[in-house]
């Protein structure tokens, strides 16, 4: 197991990126199965990978998943 380096105190911490956890955003990726369709965001990596976004949605593609990873323009938060 490894521990997670905590920002030492005082020490400004780097601002969140993406939509927050639990927001709903429509899919703006054309080859996407839910393309313009909208979902709950489940978790944002904040480490730098490519497509950090996991998106949730309540209607299952072919192979019967339901969640997919997106690239931060591939978002947008709907209100």
């Amino acid at each position: 197991m490894r521990a997670q380096a905590t920002p030492a105190k005082g020490a400004p911490s780097k601002p969140e990126v993406g939509p927050p956890r639990g927001s709903t955003v429509r899919i703006l990726r054309p080859e996407s199965y839910w393309y313009r369709d909208t979902g709950k965001v489940v978790t944002v990596d904040q480490s730098g990978i490519r497509y950090p976004i996991v998106v949730r949605f309540e209607k299952v593609n072919y192979a019967g998943v339901g969640t997919n990873n997106y690239a931060l323009d591939e978002v947008e938060i709907v209100k």
